[in-house]
């Protein structure tokens, strides 16, 4: 009994020695983008445009994707009646801007993937670069091919500008 009292507690010691650093040894740390510049509440610029490209590509590809033009321009144009402009189209109109409502949703929402994943596989500033410049294009086709056609001009204007507030972010984020 007085030995058993006296290696237990060795070989438990010596066991939890080797799991610990047999643990240690599997871990493998993922590198770590530190951004350069921080905003108020240690956010920084890198994560505004990318959480706000992602929340943008999820908040409009997929309820254009799951629901088409009507649940799209439903949630974007509230208050607006839809169903009575809509019903001055001919059938084949209505059919085809929701092929293309689904089209252009899904196609948000791969380009929602492909931001994701590449985050963690590109150089900082090529990435944000490309965000960047996506978010300026897309104010752009706000202001000029959206808005003046639009049946609520003023929805496109504030996509615009979130558009806007999001390069600017990019911006920062490769200083």
């Amino acid at each position: 009994p007085d030995a058993e009292n006296t290696y237990m507690p060795t070989l438990k010691l010596a066991a939890l020695a080797l799991l610990a650093s047999s643990t240690a040894a599997l871990k493998v740390e993922k590198p770590v983008v530190k951004p350069v510049l921080k905003l108020r509440g240690g956010v920084s610029a890198g994560d505004v445009i990318t959480g706000g490209a992602l929340f943008l590509s999820a908040s409009v590809g997929l309820p254009a994707l799951a629901g088409g033009s009507d649940a799209l321009f439903m949630i974007n144009y509230p208050g607006f009646d839809w169903a009575g402009y809509q019903a001055k189209w001919t059938a084949e109109s209505k059919s085809y801007l929701d092929t293309m409502t689904r089209f252009f949703g899904g196609a948000l929402l791969l380009a929602g993937a492909l931001q994701y994943y590449a985050k963690d596989v590109m150089a900082a500033k090529p990435y944000y670069a490309i965000l960047t410049v996506t978010q300026l294009v897309f104010a752009g086709l706000q202001i000029f091919f959206a808005a003046p056609t639009a049946a609520m001009p003023s929805v496109h204007y504030v996509y615009a500008g979130m558009n806007a507030v999001l390069a600017v972010a990019g911006a920062m984020a490769m200083i």
